[in-house]
């Protein structure tokens, strides 16, 4: 089997990318319409704050984030650090509900995390690793049996798919793939001047998201260069990202101050 180089693989992601956004243009949903505009605002969520479940609750609520998510993609490790976390959580009385990070379904320990996460009352959940709408369908029927299970009614749980390189080549599969999804956000991995990462903003932001009239999230920026990230943000929001991931309370600030325009 001949080994396609990195350009051709580049050429036939960008062809992948212009053929997305026609797909777009032609179903006239874009970033900017009212329908797009209108389920971003009723999120109203710009910064979301990825913790570990061995963080200080009463630090994480001081650092203002709109939403906070607890990353699950650690467990069975973290159960019962998760249980602390929660508990110290909701002894603050925040104003939005905890929002949870599940490991990818390729890691077979997806379903654990969901039980989890319903068990502590997750308002929304937010699926890593996603390669396609088909994921996003799966996890809406294993949300509904774990809210059954619970005593709780069906759909209360929100979905944010972050997608994978897959993910992003498949991007018009997540438009009305589930109606509890409420923002298409992506994994990283690449310099965000690079090829690759324009691919997959101007796919997440000007294509799926659009399409499906949500709300799109960019990707985790690295810590430690506040120049940069604010060149981030700027961007991010140029191109149609209606809020960003955060793993670092420095960056939250300056996400709600750019995403806020």
């Amino acid at each position: 089997m001949p080994v396609r180089s990195h350009s051709a693989s580049t050429t036939h992601a960008s062809s992948d990318l212009a053929g997305l956004i026609r797909h777009a243009n032609a179903k006239k949903f874009k970033i900017g319409s009212p329908r797009s505009l209108t389920m971003a605002k009723s999120l109203k969520i710009r910064s979301w704050f990825i913790v570990a479940p061995s963080a200080e609750a009463s630090t994480v609520h001081s650092a203002d984030a709109d939403v906070v998510v607890l990353d699950l993609t650690g467990l069975p490790e973290s159960r019962n650090a998760v249980g602390d976390f929660c508990r110290a959580w909701a002894d603050l009385a925040p104003v939005a509900g905890l929002s949870f990070l599940l490991p990818a379904f390729s890691s077979a320990r997806t379903e654990a995390a969901i039980d989890l996460a319903i068990q502590y009352g997750a308002a929304s959940v937010v699926l890593s690793g996603v390669r396609n709408g088909a994921e996003v369908q799966r996890l809406d029927m294993a949300l509904r049996v774990a809210e059954i299970r619970a005593g709780l009614a069906p759909g209360k749980t929100r979905i944010v798919a972050l997608a994978n390189a897959s993910g992003i080549l498949a991007a018009s599969s997540f438009e009305r793939c589930s109606n509890r999804l409420a923002a298409l956000g992506w994994e990283g991995g690449y310099g965000p001047s690079s090829d690759t990462a324009r691919v997959a903003a101007g796919t997440i932001a000007l294509t799926a998201a659009a399409a499906a009239g949500i709300a799109a999230v960019d990707v985790v920026s690295p810590a430690g260069d506040a120049a940069a990230f604010l060149s981030d943000c700027e961007r991010a929001r140029a191109n149609g990202f209606s809020g960003k991931l955060c793993r670092s309370s420095d960056q939250i600030p300056i996400v709600n101050r750019i995403f806020s325009v």
